[in-house]
């Protein structure tokens, strides 16, 4: 056999069918996917929820903090659903965190669902928090720079 006819071989048998050396994959599970969290991070994994819950925390915050400083100078809290908070700073500013996770924790439901109305919507829980810390932020801060100490608003 010359050294031409043993190329011609030698790609011959390279270039034959691979089909025979492919495993039979009819019987075998699929692997388990990796983990994304427990149920108190899995919210933060989605790049988008999370950016609107740093937003949203920015918000809530600037909002917490005017707060207190309207009530130390006398101030009231309107909502009576906040009412009971405002006089600990500990459990206002646990509401607040608790508020930030439960509305990245919808969004990233309504994100990940199967209705098309919900995952396109999905963002609409988090900004309605937003807009609420925004203009609630805005609002005590006009009025601190209007009040002085001990002022009713």
């Amino acid at each position: 056999m010359s050294f031409s006819s043993r190329i011609v071989l030698a790609l011959l048998l390279f270039t034959g069918p691979v089909g025979a050396q492919r495993a039979r994959t009819e019987n075998v599970l699929p692997d388990k996917p990796a983990p994304r969290g427990n149920f108190f991070t899995r919210p933060f994994y989605d790049k988008p929820v999370a950016g609107l819950a740093m937003i949203q925390g920015g918000a809530v915050t600037w909002d917490v903090i005017t707060t207190r400083m309207m009530i130390d100078r006398g101030g009231y809290e309107n909502n009576p659903i906040m009412r009971p908070f405002v006089h600990n700073s500990g459990t206002f500013a646990a509401e607040a965190a608790v508020e930030v996770w439960f509305s990245a924790f919808i969004a990233d439901r309504m994100k990940h669902s199967r209705s098309p109305v919900l995952s396109k919507t999905w963002w609409l829980p988090q900004v309605v928090n937003i807009s609420t810390g925004l203009s609630g932020g805005i609002y005590n801060t006009s009025m601190l720079g209007r009040c002085t100490p001990n002022c009713r608003p």
